[in-house]
């Protein structure tokens, strides 16, 4: 590599950012979640269905004493519901605080600008409307969720359209 290309190599790793992404499990896929939308985790949560609601919400949880609407992955993923108690993330965004229903939560893992890539154009149009891009991990990926595309006000939105 010639000392230009080094230099601007050295560049690119100096001005990468570092950020904190709680991971969460569905199925095989490792998904990140960007901690400053997280308020809380709540493990082994049972929501209650809501008759005649879209497929996308996976229930109502009763949470600090308020009724928290719930977002389901596996059903926004086209996957089967899982039976039984889910870990929930609850996650502030602009349209207020929802529930993300996952099969587990994992550590929270800090990530580098420098391992970012973008969506793939080959991904169809639903989970790119999901995905924020994903980053390089040492021995998988880490498939980005950003919170403001998984609010149920939104989701709700498109899922009329």
């Amino acid at each position: 590599m010639s000392t230009a290309g080094m230099a601007i190599h050295r560049k690119e790793k100096a001005a990468a950012t570092l950020a904190e992404m709680c991971s969460v499990r569905v199925a095989q896929t490792l998904f990140g979640v960007p901690i400053t939308h997280i308020l809380e985790i709540v493990g082994s949560a049972l929501p209650q269905p809501v008759p005649l609601a879209p497929t996308f919400v996976g229930g109502l949880v009763h949470y600090r004493g308020d009724v928290l609407t719930t977002v389901s992955l596996r059903q926004l993923l086209g996957l089967p519901p899982r039976d039984g108690k889910q870990d929930i993330l609850v996650l502030e965004c602009a349209g207020g605080c929802f529930g993300l229903l996952v099969d587990s939560v994992g550590e929270v893992l800090t990530v580098s600008s420098a391992d970012y890539e973008p969506n793939p154009s080959i991904l169809d149009e639903r989970r790119r409307g999901l995905f924020a891009g994903a980053y390089k991990l040492k021995d998988s990926l880490l498939v980005m969720l950003d919170p403001e595309r998984l609010d149920p006000m939104r989701l709700g939105q498109g899922h009329a359209a």
